[in-house]
């Protein structure tokens, strides 16, 4: 009697300690693969903000060789 009640005891704490771990696990899954995608939109706006740039100062040289064309 006294030994099932201690099998019954020892699956509830082996089901809770496996939940729990399971909970702790996704749960730093999330937070890293949110941090991931936090780098990831940092990353593609520096691109971005480095692409305008490139882009202003590729017009500036295309009308410089247009104007240097026409001379």
């Amino acid at each position: 009697m006294v030994e099932k009640k201690l099998d019954v005891v020892f699956s509830f704490l082996k089901d809770k300690l496996l939940s729990s771990f399971l909970l702790f696990f996704f749960s730093l899954l999330s937070l890293s693969c949110e941090r991931s995608f936090e780098n990831f939109d940092k990353n593609l706006l520096e691109k971005k903000k480095e692409l305008e740039e490139f882009n202003e100062k590729s017009n500036i040289r295309k009308e410089e060789i247009l104007n240097s064309q026409n001379e």
